[in-house]
């Protein structure tokens, strides 16, 4: 077998290719991972720069989700206060028509749609949960917002307990 003889234009020329389809499998590589840098061996320093940034910048989304999803906890809650208000005031137009009336029987009457327009808000204060947290169901249901990193700036939501319409520290309606 004879060897193959190249001349040094076409050596040159196979060297460029070479040279110019490493350049494209790492800029294809750049593409698909959206990374200029990916290993510590490309370069140390910018390798471990965007490891950090990576890592503050995830740290910061699970910081927004949580806000996210505390502005949906107040949201429910909003919307519970919402309805129970409207329930207070039938509960509230309920007793005056009772204040009103000289009849026992329907004094009676009204008596029940009050105690049922009650149990209608310890309801639907139960139910103004959102992912198991309920501002409107009491103790154990605190809400901790935080918005930094290092949790030197958050805030607490303290739950009132509008589900026993009974308590003093609730709406206390009996």
């Amino acid at each position: 077998m004879s060897d193959i003889v190249l001349s040094s234009a076409v050596r040159d020329n196979l060297l460029s290719l070479k040279s110019t389809a490493k350049l494209q499998s790492t800029t294809q590589n750049r593409l698909a991972t959206g990374l200029k840098v990916n290993s510590a061996l490309d370069n140390p320093n910018s390798y471990f720069t965007a490891a950090s940034l990576n890592a503050r910048a995830s740290d910061l989304s699970n910081l927004l989700d949580n806000m996210g999803q505390a502005v949906q906890t107040i949201r429910a809650a909003e919307d519970g206060i919402n309805g129970v208000t409207k329930l207070v005031e039938s509960a509230k137009a309920i007793a005056n028509q009772a204040l009103q009336t000289q009849s026992e029987y329907q004094r009676k009457v009204y008596t029940q749609q009050y105690n049922d327009v009650l149990e209608q808000i310890e309801d639907l204060a139960r139910d103004s949960d959102y992912k198991g947290k309920n501002l409107l169901a009491g103790i154990g249901n605190a809400l901790e917002v935080i918005f930094n990193e290092n949790s030197s700036s958050n805030l607490t939501v303290e739950p009132v307990d509008f589900t026993d319409t009974t308590l003093e520290s609730g709406l206390n309606l009996q």
